[in-house]
């Protein structure tokens, strides 16, 4: 008889046994983590999400400022100004929700911070804010929004419609 190696039934089996013990083991645990990721994914996409909607709403409502006079208030952490509607609009952050006026535009806001700009592109320290006029040429607003353990910052900058160059009202 030649020396032909094989495997036994028993042995056969046994792998099979250890093996189908380990996928019992390993299942349960890559699902786990499968779901985790698509947990945090979930998180983060809904963040997203939200900071895409309250930056396009914000960028396109201060662009339609109403006039040179219409900005109410303008400091580092909050922006005020009536619209071509004639409505008023204050975008500031309370806890951690931006807000605009009364309504929520952003949940798990971390910051909230407004840069103003003039003609120049020169950041305005103080913006001057009368009743008869403003400064402020361009709004930059600068957020952070937490999405699960992340941290994700949005800036947007916009002009204001209606504002007439600095050197353009002394012509």
């Amino acid at each position: 008889m030649t020396g032909k190696k094989s495997f036994t039934l028993i042995e056969l089996v046994m792998v099979m046994v250890i093996v189908g013990i380990i996928a019992g083991i390993g299942v349960p645990v890559i699902l786990t983590t499968a779901d985790a990721w698509s947990l945090a994914s979930f998180f983060q996409d809904n963040a997203v999400s939200q900071a895409i909607v309250a930056q396009s709403r914000m960028s396109r409502e201060i662009r339609r400022l109403l006039n040179d006079a219409s900005v109410a208030g303008a400091s580092s952490t909050q922006y005020s100004f009536t619209d071509l509607g004639s409505n008023v609009i204050t975008y500031n952050r309370s806890g951690n929700t931006l807000m605009r006026n009364s309504d929520g535009l952003a949940a798990n806001v971390t910051a909230l911070s407004f840069i103003y700009y003039d003609d120049d592109n020169n950041t305005i320290t103080t913006p001057v804010v009368s009743p008869d006029d403003t400064d402020i040429r361009i709004v930059q607003g600068n957020f952070s929004i937490l999405a699960g353990s992340n941290t994700l910052n949005f800036r947007f900058a916009t002009r204001p419609q209606n504002l007439r160059r600095l050197n353009e009202k002394f012509k």
